[in-house]
């Protein structure tokens, strides 16, 4: 996987060419991005939208859409893959994350659409992701997923990820990693960012 046109050291905005030479922006989520989020949320297959909503039936409401373009950059930080010209674009992967309260951990998630799953996209996503709470500062970043999503427990440990079963709940399990503390810059810390994938 290459990358071209990167606009600055906290990757904002950057062109990047996978495996099979698709090219995609990634940049973060603005509240303009509310439909390109609902079409890739409903035309997910029933098995991805089962694994990024835990049990499946999550719908794209006025709501859901609100809550995922809300990206303030503290407690709520997203990035978007979009494909496509400027007059017909299609969002092909999202991840966002959501600080927890102690402000120490996040919750993340990540979703590919299935036709450009398999290409590194969810990986690149999730690095955004982890990149993100290192520069806040974030002690670490965790999903929640079903225990019957097999997909992700490769992928996961392919991150860095441990795993941990929630004993409150036997169907659910905790993907963890652990963070570096990062040494934030003046400008950085002038621009903090906060932590929801897979």
């Amino acid at each position: 996987m290459s990358t071209y046109n990167t606009t600055n050291k906290d990757y904002r905005t950057e062109t990047v060419t996978l495996g099979n030479g698709r090219r995609v922006v990634v940049r973060p989520v603005s509240r303009k991005d509310g439909q390109l989020e609902k079409d890739l949320i409903e035309n997910l297959s029933p098995e991805t939208r089962r694994d990024r909503f835990i049990g499946g039936s999550c719908k794209a409401s006025e709501k859901l859409i609100e809550l995922l373009t809300d990206n303030d950059h503290q407690q709520h930080e997203a990035y978007i893959a979009v494909s496509g010209s400027n007059h017909s674009q299609r969002a092909v992967a999202v991840a966002h994350y959501a600080l927890d309260d102690d402000g120490q951990a996040a919750e993340c998630a990540v979703v590919v659409s299935d036709d450009w799953q398999g290409l590194g996209l969810g990986s690149l996503m999730l690095q955004r992701l982890i990149d993100s709470a290192c520069e806040q500062g974030l002690e670490r970043i965790y999903s929640i997923e079903s225990a019957d999503n097999v997909r992700v427990k490769s992928f996961a440990k392919s991150m860095g990820f441990r795993c941990v079963a929630d004993p409150r709940d036997y169907t659910l399990l905790t993907y963890t990693r652990d963070l570096p503390r990062a040494v934030a810059s003046r400008d950085d810390r002038a621009y903090r960012v906060t932590l929801r994938t897979r």
